[in-house]
C-alpha cells in the first residue's frame, strides 16, 4: 500500500461528495438515475409495513435470519468481533450464534429472529461502537449480557416484522440464490477501506434491504426506489473485488417490504452508469489506486 486512506469504511466514502472514491465514481458512471428509473419499472406494492422496532437493528436482523435460512453453519464473525477480548462476553454470543443455528435445523424460525436481533446489536457494536441509547448498554452495565438476555432483547413489533419479511423472502428471493454462497463477503479492498457485502450467490452480489420507500399517493402509500447511496454501495462492492475472486457476473438489490428483487448484469449495469461500454478490470484498477493500493501487487 502507497499510502493509507483516511476514509475508514465504504459507506462513508462514498458519502463524502469530496472523498476521492466519490469523485472517482461521479466520473466513472455519472447516470445513475437511469438505473434508478430500470429499478422502478417493476413498481411493486408495499407487503410489510414499519412499527416501532429500530429500522437500523431490524435491517442487520433481517439480513442475519436470511443468512442461517442460507446456510445453518453461519457463525457472525462481525457480531463476535469488538468482543474477542472478553471470553465471558464472547461465550454468550457463541451461545445466541448456536441457539440460531439449532432453531434453523428444527425449523424455529422465530428463535432465529430473536438472535438475529441480538446479532444485529451486537454488530452495531462492530461498525459503531457501543451507543448511549443501545439495549445492550443497559444489560452491559447490569452485568447481564448473557446468551437468554440477548435472545430476549427482541421486541414483538420486531419479531412481528421479521416473520412477515422472512415469509416473503421464502417466495421472492431464497429460491433465486444458488451455491456457491458467500455470506458476508469482503474484497481485496476492503483491506484499504472496509467493506463487507451481504451476500453473493452464484456469482449474483446482492444487497438486502428493508426501508419502507418514500411516501406516494394510492394504494399501500409507499414506493420502493432505490436511492443513489445504495447504488454506489453496491457499485463500490464491485469495484473492490479487484482480483475477481468472485466472479461477480451480475448485481441485485431485494427490497425486503415489498418482495422485490432486480438484478442486473455486471456489464449491463455499468454501461447504462457510464453511459458507453466499461472495462471492469480497467476501474477496479483506478480504483485501487485511488484507494492507495500499489498497482504493482496482485
Amino acid at each position: 500500500m502507497s499510502r493509507t486512506y483516511r476514509y475508514t469504511n465504504l459507506t462513508r466514502a462514498m458519502a463524502d461528495p469530496n472523498s476521492p472514491l466519490r469523485q472517482l465514481f461521479d466520473k466513472l458512471f455519472p447516470n445513475t438515475r437511469d438505473v434508478q428509473a430500470s429499478y422502478r419499472q417493476g413498481q411493486p406494492r408495499l407487503l410489510v409495513e414499519g412499527g416501532t422496532a429500530n429500522p437500523g437493528t431490524l435491517g442487520a436482523a433481517f439480513d442475519y435470519a436470511t443468512r442461517f435460512a442460507l446456510d445453518i453453519l453461519y457463525d457472525a464473525p462481525l457480531a463476535r468481533a469488538p468482543f474477542l477480548d472478553e471470553p465471558d462476553a464472547l461465550s454468550n454470543i457463541d451461545a445466541v450464534i448456536m441457539a440460531a443455528q439449532i432453531a434453523q435445523l428444527i425449523g424455529d424460525r422465530t428463535t432465529v429472529f430473536r438472535a438475529s436481533w441480538a446479532l444485529g446489536l451486537l454488530t452495531e457494536v462492530y461498525r459503531v461502537g457501543l451507543l448511549p441509547g443501545s439495549p445492550l448498554r443497559g444489560l452491559i452495565d447490569a452485568g447481564r449480557m448473557h446468551a437468554q438476555d440477548l435472545l430476549e432483547s427482541a421486541p414483538p413489533d420486531a419479531l412481528d416484522q421479521l416473520t412477515k419479511m422472512d415469509a416473503i423472502a421464502r417466495e421472492r428471493l431464497l429460491p433465486h440464490l444458488r451455491h456457491p454462497l458467500e455470506l458476508g463477503p469482503t474484497f481485496d479492498g476492503s483491506a484499504l477501506c472496509s467493506a463487507d457485502a451481504d451476500v453473493i450467490a452464484d456469482g449474483l452480489l446482492l444487497d438486502l434491504k428493508t426501508a419502507l420507500g418514500g411516501k406516494v399517493r394510492g394504494p399501500g402509500g409507499r414506493a420502493d426506489y432505490l436511492k443513489a447511496s445504495h447504488l454506489r454501495q453496491l457499485i463500490g462492492y464491485l469495484l473492490l473485488d479487484r482480483s475477481d475472486a468472485y466472479g461477480i457476473d451480475r448485481v441485485g438489490i431485494y427490497s425486503a417490504r415489498f418482495g422485490h428483487l432486480v438484478i442486473w448484469p455486471v456489464a449491463d449495469v455499468l454501461e447504462m452508469l457510464a453511459g458507453r461500454p466499461v472495462d471492469l478490470d480497467d476501474v477496479r484498477e483506478q480504483t485501487w489506486r485511488v484507494l492507495g493500493g500499489d498497482s504493482n501487487s496482485k
